[in-house]
């Protein structure tokens, strides 16, 4: 039988991934507003493959050329990957020890709307305030880190991974479109250690009441939709800028504040 739950989940989690106004924030507020029960850790990890695979598609040339490059052993400053590592290693680092203390006590209405409209006035600096432009491919391996610093910050609930490296890229100036294409690029060794994660913690859980179709079809609707929201995205900013996500967030965070203060 379907269930709206699924459906929604599916589209709250692939529409908001990749864009910078914070998934887990969203998915917070869904679960403030509805009476749902929890949908269990199989359901994260569908939905969860579900964006991996919409971010793959989307990227296959870039994920096509990194692959390349690593079986033709050019590891060099210029090596794509390598800067991928080091950006990826402080959430790594940070997130062993602290991820479960920010779930237990940060997961809170009221931190994802002073989260959103703090992180969402840093990405409206950074967007219009560094005039020096360069692709993420002209970034060295400390710009790297730097970024990866920045993307620690996504453990607060409501800053928004992509927000915060896409913040951090603007600071160092690397244009719009590349910003957005470093931080999906970020995403996926991320996605894939969350995998990993909740899929353990699903196997130690023995949980017994899966879903199977249900979560299958919300990983379906979460790959559709992150899909879609990756190209709306990528016309916005190529032709403008990232306004329409910052307004929104701030709009967003002063209703929350209004509501729930």
């Amino acid at each position: 039988m379907f269930e709206l739950q699924y459906f929604i989940i599916g589209i709250v989690q692939g529409f908001t991934e990749f864009l910078p106004i914070s998934s887990s924030g969203h998915l917070v507020l869904v679960s403030e507003l509805t009476s749902w029960k929890d949908q269990g850790l199989f359901t994260d990890v569908a939905v969860h493959v579900g964006t991996l695979l919409a971010v793959i598609i989307y990227l296959r040339t870039h994920i096509t050329a990194l692959v390349k490059n690593f079986f033709s052993f050019q590891f060099n400053e210029n090596y794509n990957l390598i800067k991928i590592i080091i950006a990826t290693l402080p959430a790594v680092i940070v997130g062993f020890f602290i991820y479960d203390y920010i779930q237990l006590y940060f997961r809170d209405i009221k931190v994802v709307a002073v989260t959103s409209v703090v992180f969402a006035a840093l990405l409206f600096i950074a967007d219009h305030f560094k005039i020096k432009i360069s692709s993420w491919d002209n970034i060295n391996n400390f710009q790297a880190f730097i970024i990866g610093v920045f993307q620690v910050l996504a453990f607060i609930p409501g800053a928004s991974r992509a927000g915060v490296t896409i913040t951090g890229a603007r600071f160092l100036g690397i244009d719009r479109s590349s910003a957005a294409i470093f931080s999906m690029l970020l995403s996926i060794p991320i996605i894939l250690a969350s995998l990993v994660l909740t899929s353990l913690d699903f196997v130690s859980s023995n949980e017994l009441d899966i879903n199977l179709y249900q979560s299958l079809f919300a990983a379906i609707v979460a790959c559709i939709t992150a899909l879609v929201s990756i190209n709306i995205m990528m016309q916005i900013i190529q032709r403008s800028n990232f306004n329409v996500f910052i307004i929104y967030r701030v709009i967003l965070g002063f209703i929350l504040l209004y509501f729930y203060a």
